[in-house]
């Protein structure tokens, strides 16, 4: 009889230990700490089993900041606004559970704060270029550092180029800095600018805003031009033709938009012909690229002229300047014919041509290149062939001319010693009749067939949540110059993008400018990723302009490749990790339940950081966020790490759980009413 009471005060304190011990509040999660571009966040909480008896708390805020406000601190997922301060704000999320218990989570929300307050200032375009100095009045929000670059208007809108040349920041630093010309008097760029203050934030450098302003001096009218000239014109009428500024002289542009020089914001340039030939109608074109440009030059003889040139800095009036039209060159050599449709044009440099040329290396096949004069071209021109700048390993090929007298005239040439060697032999053709002359540069490439089909690998980005990040993109190899320093020698080929499809509601990329594509380089960056997600891109290889295309097709051709691929770029939103509350009493339990947050698009793991000696943990599944862990059969604390990974990203928390299992021994001894005195451990 003792022992079935025994047995059944047994059963009793079994089964209390065993409410007690799941009885206990569920765990929460309050997600992972993250940082926010602006004043606003939604809260990623969550918790084991219903979403009741919850409660959001700001735990701390940045210095001077007011407490935000939460939208409804009784759900898992509120919105937070109002976090107008840069810095670190702390909410708590609190369940409490049948019978009074709690338990909580916190995370950290950092905030690059109110950026409403961020100028770049107001344009200033009433400055002298000989003064050349202006205070710029910018302004940086708390929390954020800044950075001002120029880009000179002239370079950017005419030549596409970003250059800051002739320009300097006091401070580049300072939203008051100072902005000035080097050369001042003597500025050898038109001096207009767009100024950019981009701020960085200081808790997160993927949050980034930047404004422009432009600075545009009046240029300085006392230019210093060449004052005498005299060559050979192309044509004869409607001639275009330069007078060049002197060292030392300042320049400015007259023909791009927003420039310094342009006439729409007060500089006035005026031809002052002084005599011209018959028929010779002068007429001013506009200064730009660092020349005076003309046209309807449209006799030969001599032209006398001045300039002068008004705006707010003042009136100045040039030396006369003598322009000798001596009569007119021939026609530059023509090298297209539909019978030799493996001549074409244009190959690098304006108006020069060119052939490709397949399985031709080692070979000792003569190459034969035609052209023909221009229709009113007297026949008695004279043909002058060189082959120039990098000539392929082995030399230049032997020449011989035919056609002399006749206006459709051809050159052999005769491969050097061992045949035609890998590389690009660049032959001028010039013709000359007395002291006027035309030349034209043709190309004769040589391909090495070893081109392959372009590759682009797919590139991992971690995104922080907010902001934009940039990709770096590895180019295929460079074989501009390679195997010989004469392959495809002043050639330019680019790697041209287009976005086949981006994350819904995000910015277009950027693919930076012609010089940062150029297929020259080893890598170039595409930026303003502005949402996680795959962003798909097509990419060719083709010349920087149109008409240069054809060069790099027979290139390809020759190899049986591609120039085209598409790939991607797979921006993964960074999750930070939070492993869940701490559980301080778990007692009599052998399992128990965790709650880290939800990795999203990235994965998650649940590893061991420490356990009691003779443990053998195990999961339910390392990979989910509510994982089942066993075999804490022993008292003392266990420590599990829970790990986040997206793309390159990588975060990581700890949850604590201590057990008091020895209190618990006595009960789960089950004495055996059949077999007195013999006792049998209870599973579990």
């Amino acid at each position: 009889m003792k022992n079935i009471n025994n047995y059944f005060l047994s059963i009793l304190f079994t089964l209390l230990s065993i409410g007690i011990g799941y009885g206990q509040c569920g765990s929460v999660n309050a997600g992972g700490s993250s940082t926010t571009c602006g004043t606003e966040y939604t809260l990623a909480g969550s918790t084991e089993g219903d979403a009741t008896g919850l409660m959001w708390s700001v735990v701390s805020v940045p210095t001077g900041a007011t407490d935000p406000t939460i939208s409804d601190p009784t759900i898992l997922n509120p919105l937070i606004t109002g976090m107008n301060k840069p810095g670190y704000y702390k909410f708590r999320l609190t369940k409490t559970c049948a019978g009074g218990s709690t338990t909580f989570s916190e995370v950290t929300i950092t905030s690059t704060g109110d950026t409403s307050t961020f100028s770049a200032g107001s344009d200033i375009t009433d400055v002298f270029a000989t003064v050349g100095t202006v205070n710029l009045n910018g302004v940086i929000p708390e929390g954020f550092t800044g950075e001002w670059r120029a880009e000179n208007i002239y370079f950017k809108e005419r030549l596409g180029q970003i250059n800051s040349a002739n320009s300097q920041f006091d401070d580049k630093n300072s939203a008051s800095t100072t902005f000035s010309l080097i050369k001042k008097a003597d500025h050898d760029v038109d001096p207009a600018y767009r100024l950019f203050l981009k701020i960085t934030s200081i808790y997160n450098p993927n949050c980034t805003m930047t404004k422009s302003v432009v600075v545009r001096f009046v240029p300085n009218p006392v230019i210093d031009l060449r004052l005498d000239y005299a060559e050979c014109s192309p044509v004869l009428e409607n001639d275009l033709k330069y007078i060049f500024f002197n060292s030392g002289s300042p320049e400015f542009d007259t023909r791009t938009n927003f420039t310094s020089g342009n006439p729409a914001y007060g500089t006035s340039v005026t031809l002052n012909v002084v005599s011209q030939p018959n028929g010779g109608n002068m007429e001013f074109l506009g200064f730009g690229d660092g020349t005076l440009g003309f046209i309807k030059l449209n006799a030969i003889g001599v032209y006398k002229f001045k300039l002068t040139i008004e705006n707010a800095a003042g009136s100045y009036t040039t030396p006369e300047i003598t322009y000798n039209k001596t009569g007119v060159a021939p026609s530059r050599p023509n090298f297209i014919f539909p019978e030799y449709p493996n001549q074409k044009t244009v190959y690098g440099p304006s108006g020069s041509a060119g052939s490709v040329y397949c399985d031709y290396n080692g070979t000792t096949t003569p190459i034969t290149v035609y052209y023909s004069l221009g229709d009113n071209d007297p026949t008695s021109l004279v043909s002058e062939i060189s082959f120039t700048s990098e000539i392929p390993t082995g030399g230049a090929p032997s020449v011989t001319m035919n056609g002399a007298g006749q206006k459709d005239r051809n050159v052999v040439l005769q491969p050097p010693t061992g045949g035609w060697n890998v590389g690009t032999y660049l032959m001028n053709v010039k013709l000359s009749s007395e002291n006027c002359y035309s030349s034209e540069n043709f190309y004769i490439h040589i391909s090495d067939g070893a081109r392959e089909d372009i590759n682009f690998d797919d590139i991992v980005v971690c995104y922080p949540g907010s902001g934009s990040v940039d990709a770096e993109v590895k180019l295929p190899p460079v074989f501009k110059g390679v195997p010989d320093l004469s392959y495809l020698q002043d050639y330019t080929g680019v790697y041209t993008f287009s976005v086949i499809s981006q994350p819904e509601g995000s910015s277009e990329p950027e693919f930076g400018v012609d010089s940062q594509r150029l297929f020259t380089l080893e890598s170039m960056m595409i930026n303003n990723l502005d949402k996680s997600g795959i962003y798909e891109f097509k990419v060719v290889l083709e010349g920087r302009v149109p008409s240069t295309r054809w060069v790099l097709e027979e290139e390809y051709a020759c190899s049986g490749a591609s120039r085209e691929t598409t790939f991607k770029i797979i921006v993964s939103e960074q999750v930070g990790s939070n492993a869940g509350s701490n559980q301080p009493d778990v007692f009599c339990r052998e399992r128990i339940v965790l709650v880290g947050n939800d990795p999203g698009v990235g994965t998650g793991e649940w590893t061991v950081e420490s356990a009691p000696l003779g443990t053998n943990i195990s999961f339910s599944d390392v990979a989910s966020p509510r994982a089942v862990v066993a075999g804490l059969d022993q008292t003392g604390i266990y420590q599990f790490r829970w790990t986040i990974t997206t793309g390159g990203c990588e975060s990581s928390s700890i949850v604590e759980v201590v057990t008091n299992q020895d209190n618990c021994k006595s009960p789960f001894l089950i004495t055996n009413p059949m077999m007195p005195g013999k006792t049998k451990k209870r599973a579990k």
